[in-house]
């Protein structure tokens, strides 16, 4: 060891003791390399795997609606591509599927043994990735709905009535796949808007979706006593879980006028504080919490085979990272009450037409539309003199829309008692 350390006497320049350290400094070094270097394998490693995992399955979970929905549809079905540099339009369906889930499900004997679509929204994606609409079309709504193909072959023959009668027209009570489809042609034929993908929500799953962020702030605005979706809550801002989140989207006859219209509004501020609480959590610093999450995430969602690539749907998410919660809007299809029939409602004219040739435009809503935005506030685009709404007309449409660069259609929002709640300090 001593005949190692020895160098000419003309190139001793340090003292011996400060030499001796030499031989441990580099094995430390070189131990610490490869402790780094084990731990990077083992990061990199365990991303992939966790990648591939959870790549798999949204692709498993993918539902294929390939020859299915308008029977006398021409069209053939676009290659699915990343959306990047073009507006990009996604249906949102939340189902009630509730067989076999036991005390969870509530419900009669009808609604155990089938599936029901619930809710039905329509995302649009600005094409350069500043706005964020988001329109929710009533269940109660009279429409015309097309003849459509079923997953056993046969053809439903074209009809009118309520929207949400579609997705049980199309699936048998059974089938998701055909039931999509139905909902799908029938949005495109009511709205002209053309569907790039769709995601289907399943109640069950979106409870654990909740229950997987560790519930979600929110200020219930009243006290709620209702049997129906064993829903007992007093009013005021609280963090539900997700049995109440969901009792709470489910709830239509103990809160506000009874109406779908009023529960649909809940369940758009129920989604903009579930935005907020996902925007306020630290995934990069909590990786079980992503990881619990992420999962939950992909077992609650079917999505179509164009959206089940993961490169895909983290490059549409990453592209929106940075939008402003304000562009991220809810608006209700404009509606009214039926003549002939209280509990039913029909289009709104012309603001039914305005409001969705913007988003086949990609352009912002009308003015005088009301809207709730992501941040859970309550607004009206400014009225202009080409495009306003009667008092009486802007009350009976829950409607949203996104700030214009126009000083026309420019936003503005009032706060809403949920900015008490945590999240949204």
């Amino acid at each position: 060891m001593i005949k190692a350390m020895s160098t000419p006497q003309s190139r001793i320049a340090r003292p011996i003791a400060h030499s001796a350290t030499l031989p441990f400094k580099s094995g430390a070094a070189r131990v610490i390399s490869l402790v780094a270097f084990s731990c990077v394998l083992l990061l990199v490693s365990t991303a992939f795997f966790i990648y591939r995992d959870f790549g798999n399955q949204l692709a498993s979970n993918s539902i294929n609606t390939q020859g299915l929905g308008n029977a006398n549809s021409t069209e053939t079905a676009a290659p699915s591509d990343s959306f990047e540099g073009r507006p990009v339009n996604i249906l949102i369906s939340g189902i009630d599927s509730r067989q076999n889930q036991g005390d969870d499900a509530n419900g009669d004997a009808a609604e155990l043994s089938s599936i029901h679509s619930d809710t039905t929204m329509l995302m649009h994606i600005s094409a350069d990735r500043t706005r964020v609409q988001v329109v929710s079309i009533p269940r109660d709504l009279i429409t015309d709905i097309p003849a459509c193909k079923r997953s056993d072959g046969t053809v439903s023959s074209a009809y009118t009535g309520m929207f949400n009668s579609a997705f049980s027209t199309g699936s048998n009570d059974t089938d998701i796949a055909g039931g999509i489809a139905c909902t799908e042609a029938t949005t495109e034929q009511l709205t002209g808007v053309n569907i790039d993908g769709f995601v289907v929500v399943d109640f069950h799953g979106f409870r654990g979706l909740i229950d997987a962020l560790g519930g979600v702030w929110f200020d219930i605005p009243e006290d709620i006593d209702d049997s129906r979706s064993d829903l007992h809550v007093q009013a005021g801002c609280q963090k539900l879980d997700g049995k109440t989140a969901l009792a709470y989207a489910r709830t239509r006859y103990a809160v506000g006028d009874g109406s779908d219209l009023g529960r649909i509004s809940n369940q758009q501020k129920l989604v903009a504080a579930i935005m907020r609480e996902l925007l306020a959590k630290n995934f990069v610093s909590d990786l079980p919490s992503l990881l619990s999450f992420t999962k939950q995430g992909l077992s609650a969602l079917q999505p179509s085979q164009n959206l089940s690539n993961i490169n895909t749907d983290v490059g549409l998410l990453l592209s929106l990272s940075s939008i402003d919660r304000a562009n991220i809007q809810f608006i209700t299809s404009p509606n009214q009450y039926s003549p002939v029939d209280p509990n039913r409602v029909i289009n709104l004219e012309p603001q039914f037409s305005q409001a969705w040739e913007a988003i086949r435009k990609d352009q912002p809503f009308p003015a005088a539309i009301e809207f709730t935005n992501g941040s859970g506030q309550e607004g009206q685009t400014n009225a202009s003199p080409s495009a306003s709404a009667s008092p009486s007309e802007s009350s009976s449409a829950s409607a949203s829309a996104t700030p214009s660069t126009s000083p026309s259609a420019s936003a503005s929002a009032s706060a809403s008692p949920t900015a008490a709640c945590p999240a949204e300090r």
